[in-house]
C-alpha cells in the first residue's frame, strides 16, 4: 500500500459524510486518480512542466528577501537560555559525547536561524540530519518541560531547514515519481508556509505551539522516500487543518491535484489559441502566394516560403487539431475531478440546501466510470456515447469552479 492509499484509508474516519456509500466511492475515486490518473490526464512530468513556472515563483521558498527575516528570531534567545540549563545538566552528568554534539547542533541552529530564507546545499542538509539526531539524544537528559520545549524548538528550526531544502529541490528538479508524490510536496508546502512566517514574527516561545512543531516534523516525514502516517497522526493533522484552513484533510491535500490539472489544461488551451492565430496567418499567406503564383512567377524568397508552408502547414494544423481534441477530453476529466473534490468538501445538508443532492448519486456513477477508465487505460474515444454524455454532464456543472481553482493557484504563485 502506497502513502496515498494508506492516507485515504486512515483519513476515512475523519472525512465529512455526504451519504456514506457515495463518500466511499468518492474516496476511492480520489485514490485512483492520484495513483493512476496519468493514464488519461497526462504524465506527472508532462503536467508538472506546465505548472513548474508558477510554483517557482512561490516567494517564501525560492526568493524570500533577507530583509524580512529577523536575525535571530526574537524568541530564540529565550529558547537558547533554556537549552543552556539543559547543557549544564549534561555537564553535571559528564556526558561529553552528547554534550559535544549538542554544542555543534546549537551553533548550527543559531546560524540557520539567520539564513533560513536560503536554500541549503546537500552537505548542509546532511549536517542538519546529523544534528537532528543530537537533539533527539540530548532531549532524554532534560529535566523540565521548559527545557524539553526548548530542544523541540531548536530541533524544529533544524528540521525546517531540511524540509525547505527538500521542497526547493523538488520544485526545481520536478523529479516527481507520481501525482501522489506531487501531492505530498504541495501538502507539506502549504502546511509549512504559515509556520515559517510565525517563526519570523513570534516574540515569545509561547506563540509557537506543539501543533506547529508536529506539523514541521510531519513535513519532514512526508518528504521521505517511503512516508508513513499513523491513524493518530492523520487524525491530529486533520484537526489542525480544519482549525487553520476551515477544511478537512483529504480535500486539503487532493485539491492540489485538481489545481495542477486545471492550470496545466489552461496552459494548453492558451497554447492552442496562440498556435491557431499563427496558423491562420500562415494559411492566409499560403493562399495569397498560391494566387500570386497563378498570375506571375514568384521571387526566389516567395517560392521558398510557398514550398515550406505547403510542406509544413498540414502537419502543424493536424497537431493543433490533436491538441484541441486532447484539451476537450481532459476538460471533462479535470472538471469532473473538481466535482469529486466538492463532494468531499460539502456535507449532505449543504448539498441538499443548494439543491445539489442529485450529485451524490451522479458523482458515484461518474466516479465508478472514471475508475474503470483509469484502471483499464480507456481513452475518451473508447467510451460509448452514453458514457461520454454522463461524464460531460457531470463535468459541465463544475467547469467554472475548476477554472477558478486553477486561477487560485496561479494567483498564489504570483503573489
Amino acid at each position: 500500500m502506497g502513502w496515498f492509499s494508506g492516507f485515504i484509508s486512515a483519513v476515512g474516519s475523519v472525512v465529512g459524510s455526504v451519504v456514506q456509500g457515495a463518500v466511499n466511492v468518492v474516496r476511492k475515486v480520489v485514490e485512483v486518480l492520484a495513483t493512476k490518473g496519468e493514464a488519461f490526464i497526462g504524465t506527472v512530468k508532462e503536467t508538472y512542466a506546465k505548472v513548474k513556472p508558477y510554483l517557482q515563483k512561490l516567494s517564501p521558498y525560492l526568493k524570500a528577501a533577507a530583509a524580512t527575516v529577523a536575525i535571530p528570531f526574537p524568541w530564540l534567545s529565550k529558547a537558547i537560555l533554556a537549552v543552556d540549563k539543559a547543557i549544564n545538566a549534561l555537564l553535571a552528568l559528564e556526558n561529553s559525547p552528547v554534550l559535544k554534539k549538542l554544542e555543534h547542533a546549537m551553533r548550527w541552529v543559531i546560524d540557520v536561524s539567520k539564513r533560513l530564507h536560503e536554500k541549503f546545499n546537500a552537505a548542509e542538509e546532511m549536517k542538519a540530519r546529523e544534528h537532528q539526531e543530537a537533539f533527539t539524544a540530548a532531549r532524554a537528559y532534560t529535566e523540565t518541560a521548559e527545557q524539553k520545549t526548548a530542544f523541540d524548538l531548536a530541533a524544529m528550526i533544524n528540521e525546517l531547514a531540511i524540509v525547505k531544502t527538500g521542497i526547493a529541490n523538488l520544485i526545481e528538479d520536478g523529479n516527481f515519481t507520481s501525482f501522489e508524490h506531487y501531492l505530498r510536496l504541495r501538502a507539506t508546502q502549504k502546511l509549512i508556509r504559515p509556520i515559517e512566517d510565525k517563526l519570523v514574527t513570534a516574540q515569545s516561545t509561547d506563540e509557537i505551539t506543539a501543533d506547529d512543531i508536529f506539523v514541521v516534523q510531519l513535513g519532514a516525514t512526508l518528504l521521505s522516500d517511503k512516508p508513513e502516517m499513523s491513524e493518530d497522526e492523520t487524525a491530529r493533522l486533520d484537526g489542525i487543518v480544519v482549525s487553520r484552513y476551515g477544511k478537512k484533510l483529504l480535500p486539503f491535500v487532493f485539491e492540489e491535484m485538481s489545481k495542477m490539472w486545471q492550470l496545466a489544461l489552461t496552459d494548453d488551451e492558451r497554447q492552442w489559441k496562440r498556435t491557431s492565430a499563427t496558423l491562420s496567418a500562415a494559411k492566409a499567406k499560403l493562399s495569397r502566394l498560391k494566387l500570386e503564383a497563378l498570375v506571375s512567377p514568384l521571387s526566389t524568397e516567395e517560392q521558398a516560403t510557398l514550398d515550406e508552408l505547403t510542406t509544413s502547414l498540414p502537419a502543424a494544423i493536424a497537431a493543433n487539431d490533436d491538441l484541441l481534441a486532447r484539451n476537450v477530453e481532459r476538460e471533462h476529466y479535470v472538471s469532473a475531478t473538481e466535482g469529486f473534490l466538492q463532494l468531499l468538501e460539502k456535507d449532505e445538508a449543504e448539498l441538499r440546501g443548494n439543491d445539489q443532492d442529485f450529485l451524490i448519486d451522479l458523482g458515484g456513477e461518474v466516479g465508478t466510470l472514471l475508475m474503470d477508465c483509469a484502471q483499464k487505460g480507456l481513452r475518451w474515444k473508447d467510451l460509448s456515447e452514453h458514457q461520454q454524455a454522463l461524464i460531460a454532464d457531470f463535468a459541465n456543472i463544475f467547469r467554472a469552479d475548476s477554472i477558478k481553482r486553477g486561477e487560485a493557484l496561479e494567483v498564489e504563485c504570483n503573489g
